[in-house]
């Protein structure tokens, strides 16, 4: 999906490094030393990738008026792939060695191991020619929206080939790195830029509900106390912290149904607040933060009401993604997103409309501030929850969460009043 019309998905990185603070002539000179060449000598690499404008896949134009919008420039990576599928590797095999086969009349109709070796060669030869003509060469584009004055890099996709090459290009177009901004990211940069550092390294899980019978330590190397949520899909992520994204999520559910659905964040413009109300709608995934319990998908109106979502809840699963509205009281502004809790991976998102537009750049400029200012909405979130989550005040809240969680478990009886969500 890309930032010029849609529906926007992003994924976000901080820039650490000297990085440029315009879209000027100099950052498009480096977009363009660094654009998209295709190999045109030899077997490509099975991955290759290099800018393009975002106007389409080919063009590597770079001027102010595709690429330029004041304190953001907007562009695309172009990421290539030349792999042969392995069923074809094996054709190729099989027929070079059926040849070779027919060639010596071999009686036992069976390849010599000399002739398996000989197979195997011509098939890679074979490979590496079809390879160096493009027949295996699949390419796609991804939009990148980079907010100079932030630092941070909007990318539009979050799996692991295409930000490895996202971070090789801007190392090598740039001379920067990029750091995933996940929960647990956002909240070492925050707590340690105010020197919180050794308080960051402590936090732990909240243990919402108690165990299930089922959770255990046995199996892990290092002893863990079995009370306290495992929550395996950080344990293995990004950063260990990144639960801290799916306490946000809880936190944003309880205060939909007991704080009348409305937070208030820091503005980053200046020293003011705004107003952020929250709706949970159509779509929630929940996961065992034990590991034990399996994953649930509901898909509803209004999913959280679900008698099985209370229950998924009041078991110890923790919301993984929600399918989200939200609005910004002060403007009017509203977003529809699914938001992704550990990674802060937003997708879908379907902005405010644009008003009083007169040309398409226009419209362009508006998106781009529109999605800048939903990822500034979203920090906002995750900056007040977690200023709560290291506060004093933690200990009642989660408390009062717990609470919460056990009474709204309703009696099996009440759940053929319940609408019936599609379970996947």
């Amino acid at each position: 999906m890309s930032f010029h019309s849609g529906r926007v998905t992003f994924t976000r990185f901080k820039v650490e490094g000297d990085a440029p603070k315009a879209a000027d002539e100099t950052a498009l000179a480096i977009l363009s030393e660094f654009a998209f060449t295709e190999s045109d000598i030899g077997t490509p690499d099975e991955v290759e990738s290099g800018w393009v404008t975002g106007e389409h896949i080919y063009d590597v134009n770079f001027d102010y008026e595709k690429n330029g919008f004041g304190d953001l420039l907007l562009f695309a990576l172009r990421l290539d792939t030349n792999k042969p599928p392995t069923e074809i590797k094996h054709a190729y095999r099989q027929m070079q060695e059926a040849a070779l086969i027919e060639q010596s009349e071999n009686p036992t109709g069976f390849a010599s191991r000399r002739e398996k070796r000989e197979a195997k060669e011509s098939a890679e030869r074979q490979l590496r020619e079809d390879m160096a003509a493009g027949k295996f060469r699949k390419s796609k584009m991804i939009p990148v929206m980079w907010d100079l004055a932030g630092q941070t890099v909007y990318f539009g996709a979050a799996g692991q080939v295409a930000v490895e090459q996202l971070s090789a290009r801007f190392q090598d177009s740039f001379n920067v790195s990029l750091e995933p901004i996940s929960a647990g990211g956002f909240a070492s940069h925050e707590m340690r830029a105010k020197g919180d550092g050794r308080d960051y390294e402590d936090l732990h899980p909240t243990p919402f509900t108690t165990a299930p019978p089922d959770a255990s330590n046995a199996d892990d190397a290092v002893p863990r106390d079995p009370a306290i949520p495992f929550v395996p899909w950080a344990a293995n992520g990004i950063d260990m912290k990144d639960f801290l994204g799916n306490e946000l999520l809880i936190w944003l559910w309880w205060v939909m149904e007991n704080d009348e659905g409305m937070v208030t964040i820091p503005s980053p413009a200046d020293h003011r607040t705004d107003d952020i109300a929250i709706t949970i709608d159509k779509a929630l995934d929940m996961e065992c933060a034990w590991g034990v319990r399996g994953k649930q998908s509901l898909r509803a109106d209004g999913p959280t009401r679900l008698v099985e979502a209370a229950e998924a809840l009041a078991s110890g699963k923790w919301p993984r993604k929600m399918q989200m509205i939200l609005a910004d009281i002060a403007d009017g502004q509203q977003w529809e997103l699914t938001w992704q809790g550990d990674r802060m991976i937003i997708s879908s998102a379907k902005l405010p409309d644009v008003e009083e537009a007169t040309s398409a750049r226009e419209v362009l400029e508006q998106r781009l501030q529109l999605t800048r200012r939903l990822g500034q909405v979203v920090d906002g979130l995750m900056a007040t929850f977690l200023q709560l989550r290291t506060s004093q005040g933690w200990g009642d809240k989660s408390q009062q969460i717990r609470s919460w969680i056990k009474q709204r478990r309703p009696a099996r009886n009440q759940a053929a009043a319940e609408p019936s969500p599609a379970n996947v």
